[in-house]
Parts: C-alpha cells; sequence; structure tokens
C-alpha cells in the first residue's frame, strides 16, 4: 500500500496529539474490527501477529493486518484537506 506524505504526516500529527501507551497502535480497520460509518477507519489498537507497520524516522504511524496488506497491495491512503462544505479526512483509493 502507498501511504502518501500527506498522510504520513497527518498521521504523526494525531499522534502528537495523544498519549498512547507503548503498547498501543494506530491501526487501519475494516468491519468488523470497525464499525463507525464508511469502509474503513482508523482504532487504537495493540500490535497483532504478523502486522506490518507505515513508519516514518523509526517512529510507527500506523498498523496494517497482514491480510489487509495483501487485499490493499495498490492502494493509496492519503489524507485530503477540507474542500469548503467536503470535510477533511483520510481516503483510501483501491485499484
Amino acid at each position: 500500500m502507498n501511504v502518501t506524505d500527506i498522510a504520513k504526516n497527518e498521521l504523526k500529527r494525531i499522534l502528537a496529539t495523544r498519549s498512547l501507551p507503548p503498547d498501543k497502535y494506530l491501526r487501519l480497520a475494516i468491519p468488523p474490527t470497525w464499525n463507525g460509518p464508511g469502509d474503513f477507519g482508523i482504532v487504537i489498537d495493540v500490535e497483532g501477529d504478523g502486522d506490518e507497520f507505515i513508519e516514518v524516522d523509526g517512529i510507527r504511524l500506523l498498523a496494517l493486518d497482514p491480510i489487509l496488506v495483501e487485499r490493499l497491495a495498490d492502494a493509496v491512503f492519503d489524507f485530503k484537506e477540507s474542500n469548503g462544505s467536503d470535510g477533511a479526512g483520510f481516503t483510501l483509493d483501491v485499484f
């Protein structure tokens, strides 16, 4: 999965505003782990077996389940700034 620099910067910003315990990470989640609006979301979770991480400068920004990594091999994870009536948020473009 390709993660844009804009998305990485937003994840870093989110982590800077949270005091997560050392064993907790932000995770890209899909149902049933994600039960909010939309097809995916970001949750706080512990490291799972085989997780892969999006990292910048040794900082683990986002945990990814290995099955999700396989399914989203060609996907682009991005962050879009607010665009008038559109709210800002993460996007996942799956090809």
